[in-house]
C-alpha cells in the first residue's frame, strides 16, 4: 500500500499554522476586492492561492497512506438519492494527486449529476467573442454579496470592462433582477472609484441629477459605458449550464433594466470554465468540512 510523502507527525501545529494563514489570507483578499483586478487586488489573491495550497498539504500530513488519505477525501460526498454509486477501491490509488483528481470528478457528478455533458455548455471561445479568451488577463475570485456567493470574473478587452457573475441556478430568486442589478451596479461603482477617485460625489445624495457635478457626471458615464456584464449559471441536476451577456441601462448612477436573453451562448470561455473550479467560500457552521 503506497505511503504518503507528505506524511509528518507534527501535521496538527503546522495545520493550525496554516489555517491562520489562510484566514488572514481570506481577509485580505476581501478587503482587496474593492480595487478589484487592481495590483492590490491581485497580490491578494497570489497570496490566498499560496495559503490554500500550504492548508491543502497540511492536512495532508496527517495521514500514514495515500488509501488513508483517499478515504477522509471521499468522505465528505453524500450518498447518491437513487442508491447507487461508483465503487471505488482506495488501495489503488497510487498518488495524492490521483486521490484528488478522482474526488473533483465525484464532486462534479454530485452537483451535476451523472447525465454531465447533457448540461454542460462546450468548453470554448465563443464565435467573436474577445471577452475571457486570455486567462492572463482575467481575474477571477469569490464574493459574497449578502447570502449568495458568486464569482466574479474580471477582464478588459477591445477597451471594454467585462465582468461575469457566476452563480448557482436560483440563487437570485424572485428578485433576480433585483439582485443582479445591484451587485453589478456595485462593482461598477467600486471599478469606476478606482479609476476616478474625485467621483464619490456622483453616487452620494443624488448627486448624479446634480448639475454642480456635471463635469464628473460626464466622466462617469463615459467610463460606465464600456462595461458589459454576463451571468453563467452554473449547472445542477436537471438544470442546463447556461452563459449569457446581460444588457442593461445606466441611469447616472446605477444599473437598471436587465435583459436576460440579450445573447446566449453556445460556449463557455476555458478562463470561465477554470474560475468556477476554484474552491469556494469558506463551509458555513454546520456544514461539513470545507472540501478545497
Amino acid at each position: 500500500m503506497p505511503r504518503n510523502p507528505l506524511h509528518d507527525a507534527q501535521w496538527q501545529a503546522r495545520l493550525d499554522a496554516a489555517e491562520r494563514d489562510l484566514a488572514a489570507a481570506r481577509r485580505a483578499e476581501s478587503a482587496a476586492a474593492i480595487s478589484f483586478g487592481g495590483p492590490a487586488h491581485r497580490a491578494a489573491l497570489v497570496w490566498l492561492d499560496a495559503a490554500l495550497a500550504a492548508r491543502r498539504d497540511a492536512r495532508r500530513m496527517q495521514f500514514e497512506t495515500i488509501a488513508d488519505y483517499a478515504n477522509w477525501r471521499f468522505s465528505s460526498l453524500a450518498i447518491p438519492k437513487d442508491g447507487f454509486g461508483v465503487a471505488r477501491v482506495m488501495a489503488d490509488f497510487a498518488s495524492l494527486q490521483e486521490v484528488d483528481a478522482a474526488f473533483e470528478h465525484a464532486l462534479r457528478d454530485e452537483r451535476e449529476g451523472t447525465l454531465e455533458q447533457r448540461f454542460r455548455l462546450e468548453t470554448g471561445q465563443p464565435p467573436g467573442m474577445m471577452a475571457f479568451a486570455e486567462a492572463a488577463n482575467v481575474v477571477s475570485s469569490w464574493r459574497q454579496f449578502g447570502t449568495l456567493d458568486c464569482m466574479v470574473s474580471f477582464c478588459v478587452a477591445e477597451d471594454l470592462f467585462h465582468i461575469c457573475l457566476a452563480h448557482a441556478w436560483g440563487a437570485l430568486a424572485l428578485q433576480s433582477n433585483e439582485i443582479f442589478r445591484t451587485i453589478a451596479t456595485q462593482l461598477t461603482r467600486e471599478s469606476l472609484l478606482l479609476q476616478l477617485p474625485d467621483a464619490a460625489p456622483v453616487f452620494q445624495d443624488d448627486g448624479h441629477r446634480l448639475a454642480k457635478h456635471r463635469d464628473l457626471i460626464r466622466q462617469v458615464n463615459e467610463l460606465a459605458a464600456k462595461f458589459r456584464f454576463y451571468r453563467h449559471l452554473l449547472p445542477e441536476r436537471g438544470l442546463r449550464e447556461e452563459f449569457c451577456r446581460v444588457d442593461m441601462l445606466w441611469n447616472g448612477a446605477s444599473w437598471i433594466d436587465p435583459e436576460w436573453s440579450s445573447v446566449v451562448y453556445d460556449k463557455l470561455p476555458v478562463t470561465l470554465r477554470e474560475a468556477a473550479g476554484q474552491p469556494g467560500l469558506p463551509a458555513l457552521p454546520g456544514r461539513n468540512f470545507p472540501r478545497d
